[in-house]
């Protein structure tokens, strides 16, 4: 209809009735982008708001995660020294059932905290730019780096302590199938086993160190996501 006005104001020369029509055509095409891009806006804003809350919810069980593997990481970090009093005194009289319990429980390395899936598939889209805050990429980036980081430490620690920790690998398949002491003297020598001891309570001491600062890492991101999601 504006177009058959248009022409009609042309054919009669109304040049001020061309330019006002004009003007609305204009107008209207300006009014109908601005409104697809509010609309757009609203959008994005609504998916940022679903990733925050995803991301949260991720950063919210790592944390969990971390929890557990610290107070596992403290509870048995002293059944490692009675393991050792109890194997290289006096294994005779040692009470089997706690050496047992050693291998069933301290003597794993706990996993590391991984990192959030939410994250991951951001990166892996490319959807990173619909986070708005800055400062929280940044931080999302940094904690990224830090858990690749831990991998890769916790996967050199384990590797290097492999051929350290043979005598205490080779008691823990002798301790069922024989006396205690039987089996501490065919597993190696006492000073393999001192050094194949004292090398585990060292990784498991530096295991707690990694984990407490993942974990400090994770406490806030979760804090800043939360102040994101509720401004």
């Amino acid at each position: 209809m504006l177009l058959r006005s248009l022409t009609k104001h042309v054919r009669d020369q109304n040049w001020f009735a061309v330019v006002l029509d004009f003007f609305i055509v204009v107008a209207g095409i300006l009014i109908a982008f601005q409104i697809t891009n509010w609309s757009e806006e609203r959008g994005e804003r609504a998916r940022e708001q679903q990733i925050i809350g995803r991301l949260f919810s991720d950063f919210d069980a790592l944390g969990r995660d971390a929890d557990e593997m610290i107070e596992f990481i403290k509870t048995n970090t002293d059944e490692i020294e009675i393991f050792k009093q109890l194997i290289l005194n006096d294994p005779k009289r040692a009470d089997l059932q706690r050496v047992q319990n050693f291998f069933e429980t301290s003597f794993n390395l706990p996993a590391p905290t991984g990192q959030s899936d939410t994250f991951e598939q951001l990166v892996a889209s490319g959807d990173m730019s619909l986070l708005t805050n800055d400062q929280l990429r940044t931080a999302l980036v940094a904690h990224a780096s830090l858990t690749r980081s831990f991998l890769h430490q916790d996967q050199a620690i384990r590797e290097w302590g492999r051929p350290y920790l043979t005598p205490l690998v080779r008691l823990r398949s002798l301790v069922e199938a024989m006396p205690l002491d039987e089996a501490v003297s065919r597993s190696g020598s006492k000073a393999d086993l001192i050094v194949a001891i004292g090398m585990y309570q060292g990784v498991f001491e530096g295991q707690l160190s990694m984990h407490k600062t993942h974990r400090e890492s994770i406490t806030e991101l979760r804090t800043m996501l939360a102040k994101v999601a509720n401004p």
